[in-house]
């Protein structure tokens, strides 16, 4: 499910559910952030590397398969919004967290991304806010780092046509740190955090502690407005016709 793999004063955790694309249901939320929370806790890490198993997608986002039967035994959206507070190990860990990816990344995994101290995303991949056609909202933390990482306008675009862009577009607009070559991602990500190895520990915290209150501040009311709107689609006509069309496909 979730492959942890200690590489000197790097942890390289490795989202492990190819036959499922690589979805994020809330073990794998768990093993994440209990993952981050350890890496986190030992003085001898100095970054977290996030990749993916198998071939063509990073991660398809939040497990459609979960979600649809939360829906249909009428659990609430809480059931789907409290995976953030797994996730969020991500943001507010004392170590950089750097995601490696080699494809593409749908709904929930571009909230993930946005997550991440840094995003190196390989030529051939691509990324998708495929939420509104799937009749729901970000849950994760998404709506607000969104804005906050492309401005209004391109979020606005991302997330209202639920558009597929791709790597060198993501970059453009400010969405990820670097467009490295095909099967690269992991080696960048490795170098990378030897770089930021070479500063102290305690700095490297402080400071990514640092710009997420600044960012907090920012943010304002942010999440819970996130939270309301996904509350408010989530169980409707729309979402639900959504996941049937879906399981119908597959």
């Amino acid at each position: 499910m979730l492959k942890v793999e200690p590489s000197g004063s790097v942890v390289v955790l490795t989202l492990d559910r190819p036959e499922r694309r690589n979805a994020i249901d809330r073990t794998l939320a768990r093993a994440l952030g209990e993952a981050v929370r350890k890496a986190s806790n030992d003085a001898s890490v100095r970054a977290i590397v996030l990749t993916a198993a198998g071939d063509g997608v990073f991660t398809a986002g939040g497990d459609i398969r979960e979600i649809a039967q939360l829906t249909q035994d009428g659990a609430p959206g809480s059931a789907i919004l409290d995976v953030f507070q797994d996730l969020v190990a991500l943001e507010e860990g004392d170590v950089p967290i750097i995601a490696a990816v080699h494809g593409d990344v749908f709904g929930g995994g571009c909230e993930l991304l946005l997550l991440c101290d840094f995003v190196l995303v390989e030529e051939q991949a691509t990324l998708a806010f495929r939420h509104a056609r799937m009749g729901l909202s970000p849950a994760w933390g998404g709506l607000p780092r969104l804005v906050e990482r492309v401005g209004p306008l391109h979020a606005s675009r991302l997330l209202l046509t639920a558009e597929r862009i791709g790597a060198a577009e993501a970059f453009r607009i400010g969405l990820v740190n670097e467009v490295v070559p095909r099967a690269s991602s992991r080696a960048k990500a490795l170098a990378l955090a030897e770089e930021l190895s070479r500063a102290p520990r305690s700095s490297v915290a402080a400071l990514k502690h640092a710009l997420r209150k600044v960012r907090e501040e920012a943010r304002g009311r942010g999440r819970e407005i996130e939270r309301d709107a996904f509350t408010q689609r989530w169980g409707g006509a729309d979402h639900r016709h959504a996941l049937d069309q879906f399981l119908q496909r597959k």
